[in-house]
């Protein structure tokens, strides 16, 4: 190498990288992201919580179901208490005047029309009036397919 040319490099400097941009100052761009993550964040936490607080109801009517079908072993009394929770919670979610004074068909018809996705046994009506007979020709399965028809019906209603 040439006397010269080696002094000319010795001379130079090594190339100077500079320094990676950082993340702050946040640009306008992850501002925007950042709020609308965090609305849609609140957003959806208050849905939740509001759907939970409506639907306590529900929760509280299906543990009573549960807890007053496992008191007794009748099924003219099991399907007495179905009806008067179906009752209560139609009472509950629709109003008292739009529900208190419906019995019979239009009680079940009133049933089917608020879910209308639960199929509804074609022996309801049969099997909600025998609870008012003195002595009821009601099969088992009528009585289970009734009771399960209302647990469904209390967590699936809608308006």
């Amino acid at each position: 190498m040439d006397p010269k040319a080696a002094q000319l490099l010795s001379q130079l400097n090594d190339i100077q990288v500079p320094d990676p941009v950082g993340w702050w100052p946040l640009s306008q761009t992850l501002i925007g992201l950042f709020v609308g993550l965090g609305g849609i964040l609140i957003g959806l936490t208050w849905y939740y919580l509001t759907q939970r607080k409506n639907n306590r109801y529900r929760q509280e009517a299906l543990m009573a179901f549960e807890k007053a079908l496992a008191s007794t072993s009748h099924p003219q009394e099991k399907l007495q208490i179905a009806n008067q929770l179906l009752k209560q919670v139609a009472i509950t979610n629709y109003g008292r005047p739009n529900v208190a004074n419906l019995s019979g068909q239009s009680w079940v018809d009133f049933l089917h029309k608020t879910a209308l996705y639960i199929d509804q046994p074609d022996s309801l009506q049969h099997c909600l009036e025998s609870i008012y007979r003195p002595s009821p020709s009601l099969s088992e399965t009528e009585a289970r397919q009734t009771l399960d028809y209302a647990k469904q019906w209390i967590k699936g209603h809608h308006k």
